[in-house]
C-alpha cells in the first residue's frame, strides 16, 4: 500500500495500520526495524517484552507519547509487519517531550503469548492514581503521572493488527512481568503503586483472560527507628527449573522528605508453583509477604554496605541453582552463583578501570559457563556484546562487539522469550539529540535482524513535520491523541 500524503501514513501507523511500502524491496536494507522508539523504549525490568512464537518473534515497546507499539518478525519469510499502535498511555504529552526528565518511562509494556496464540500486553502504569479508589497495597503516584495499569489482548491468535482491552489487573501497577509456566499458568507480577507499595502478583489458569487477586510477595513499611523513611524494593521474577519462579530482588530505603535513588543488597528466593509458596536457597519455608527484618535474614545474598547496587536478571542452570547480576554504582556488573552450598563473589565482570554503562541478560549453559550479552560505555562510545566465563563467573572474556556506536550508547532489554538465535533482544538506539525518538533493534548471534529502510524509516520525519507545522489541525489532534501532563518530579526512579 502506498501512501503518499505524511499525515495519511503516519495516521495508519498510530491507529494499528499495518503499513508495507510498495517499494520496500528496492531500497536498501538497515539495522533496525523502526524509528519511532520514544524515550526508554523498554528496560530489563519489564519483561518480557518479546517472544518467539511459532515462527514468529512478537515484540513490544514504549512509542511516541509513551504509548505501546508491537512489531512481528515472520523468520521463514524475512518479513516484518508494523509498527502497530496496541495501546494508548495517559501518561503521555502532546508534543512529546524533548527533554528525557519530562518523560515518565515506568509504563513501559511486558509481553507474551499465550498457548493458544493471543499476544498479551500489559503496560502503561507508574503507580496509578488516586482517581482509580484506594491501593489496598500502598500509595498511588500523584495525578496525572500515575497512568493506569492496562491489560491488552490481540483479537486474533498471531495477529498484531486489532486489540481489545481486558479489564482483570490492578490499575496500580508498576514494573509488569509476564511469567508463563509449562502447563500454560500465568503469573503476572508487579509492583502494587508507587515507591512505597507491595510487590504481588497475580495469577491466571486460563491464559490470562481472567486473574486471581493480588497476593502480596515483598512487603513495604515503615522503618521502626525511622517513620520517614520505608522499606521498599525492586524485583525481578523469572522462570527457575520445573515448577518454580525466582526472585532477586534489591533494597531501596525510601525517604519522604528527602527522596534518593538508594539501593543496597542482593537478595533471592524461590517459589513453589505447585501450592504457590516460597523458600529461601538453603530450603527454608517463608512467610509472606517477605519483610526487611526477613529477607536480612532468609535471603540475602551479600550485603553492599555503603555501595550503592541496583537490580539485574537471574537464570538458572540444569541444577536449578541460581546465577544473578547485579549492577553498581557506575553501572558496573558484578555476577554471583549459587555453588549448591555457598554464594560465590560477587566478581565484577569488567576489569578494574574497565568501562561502565551496563545492562542486560545473560544465558546459562552450565554451572561454570555464561554468557552475558551486555551494553557497555566508554565515553562517548557505545556498544551491546557477549561477555563469558566458562569457570564460574572467576575470569571474564569480552567478546568482539555486535553494535558499537561513537557519541551515544544503547538502551537494552531481556531476552526474548523463547528466542531463536536468530533475534535474541531489543536494543534502542538514539537518533538525534534534537529530539528522543529511537531506532529499535532486534539483535541475535550474528548482528541485527534487517529490514527495508522504507519500512523502517521515515515514521518520525513525519511525527517531526507535524509538530513543526504548528498550531495542530483537527485530523492531526486525532492522530496524535493530545494529552496534558506535568513535569517529571526529580525524584523518580531512573530507568
Amino acid at each position: 500500500m502506498q501512501i503518499s500524503n505524511p499525515t495519511r501514513r503516519l495516521a495508519e501507523f498510530l491507529l494499528g495500520g499495518v503499513v508495507l511500502v510498495n517499494h520496500a524491496a528496492f531500497s536498501a536494507n538497515v539495522d533496525y526495524f523502526t524509528d519511532n522508539g520514544f524515550g526508554n523504549p523498554s528496560s530489563t525490568l519489564q519483561h518480557p517484552t518479546g517472544e518467539f512464537y511459532k515462527g514468529t518473534t512478537y515484540l513490544a515497546y514504549q512509542g511516541p507519547h509513551e504509548d505501546s507499539y508491537v512489531c512481528a518478525y515472520n523468520h521463514a519469510r524475512r518479513e516484518w509487519s508494523g509498527p502497530v499502535l496496541a495501546g494508548v498511555s495517559l501518561m503521555g504529552k502532546t508534543p512529546d517531550p524533548i527533554d528525557n526528565s519530562d518523560v515518565d518511562n515506568h509504563g513501559k509494556p511486558a509481553m507474551m503469548v499465550d498457548r493458544k496464540g493471543f499476544i498479551h500486553v500489559v503496560y502503561g502504569a507508574h503507580g496509578g492514581s488516586p482517581l482509580l479508589g484506594r491501593n489496598p497495597f500502598g500509595a498511588p503516584a500523584g495525578t496525572p503521572r500515575g497512568g493506569k495499569l492496562t491489560h491488552l489482548v490481540s483479537k486474533n491468535p498471531e495477529d498484531i493488527s486489532s486489540w481489545e482491552v481486558v479489564d482483570n489487573v490492578s490499575p496500580f501497577g508498576t514494573y509488569p512481568q509476564f511469567v508463563q509456566m509449562d502447563d500454560g499458568g500465568v503469573y503476572l507480577f508487579y509492583r502494587h503503586g508507587s515507591h512505597r507499595s507491595d510487590w504481588v502478583f497475580q495469577k491466571s489458569t486460563d491464559d490470562g483472560r481472567t486473574f486471581a487477586p493480588p497476593v502480596s510477595v515483598l512487603k513495604h513499611k515503615a522503618q521502626p527507628t525511622d517513620v520517614t523513611v520505608h522499606d521498599a524494593w525492586y524485583a525481578w521474577f523469572a522462570k527457575g527449573r520445573g515448577d518454580t519462579i525466582t526472585a532477586s530482588y534489591i533494597y531501596h530505603p525510601c525517604a519522604n522528605p528527602g527522596h534518593t535513588k538508594d539501593r543496597h543488597n542482593a537478595y533471592f528466593m524461590r517459589m513453589d508453583c505447585g501450592d504457590d509458596s516460597w523458600d529461601n536457597i538453603a530450603g527454608e519455608r517463608l512467610t509472606l509477604p517477605v519483610t526487611k527484618e526477613s529477607a536480612d535474614q532468609k535471603t540475602l545474598i551479600f550485603n553492599t554496605g555503603a555501595e550503592r547496587c541496583n537490580h539485574g536478571t537471574c537464570r538458572v542452570d540444569r541444577e536449578g541453582n541460581p546465577h544473578v547480576f547485579f549492577r553498581y554504582d557506575k553501572g558496573q556488573v558484578r555476577y554471583s552463583r549459587w555453588t549448591g552450598s555457598v554464594w560465590t563473589g560477587p566478581t565484577a565482570v569488567l576489569p578494574e578501570g574497565g568501562s561502565g554503562g551496563q545492562d542486560g541478560d545473560m544465558i546459562v549453559e552450565s554451572s561454570t559457563t555464561v554468557r552475558m550479552l551486555l551494553t557497555s560505555s566508554n565515553g562517548d562510545k557505545g556498544e551491546v556484546g557477549w561477555w563469558n566465563t566458562t569457570d564460574g563467573g572467576q575470569t571474564w572474556a569480552k567478546q568482539p562487539p555486535l553494535l558499537s556506536r561513537v557519541g551515544g550508547g544503547y538502551g537494552i532489554g531481556a531476552l526474548v522469550e523463547n528466542f531463536t538465535p536468530e533475534g535474541m533482544v531489543v536494543v534502542s538506539a538514539s537518533i538525534s539529540s534534537q529530539h528522543l525518538y529511537r531506532q529499535m533493534i532486534l539483535l541475535g548471534t550474528d548482528g541485527p535482524v534487517k529490514r527495508p529502510e522504507a519500512e523502517a524509516a521515515n515514521i518520525v520525519k513525519d511525527l517531526l513535520k507535524i509538530m513543526k507545522t504548528g498550531p495542530l489541525k483537527s485530523g492531526d489532534k486525532q492522530v496524535l491523541a493530545v494529552k496534558k501532563g506535568k513535569k517529571k518530579e526529580k525524584y523518580m526512579e531512573e530507568e
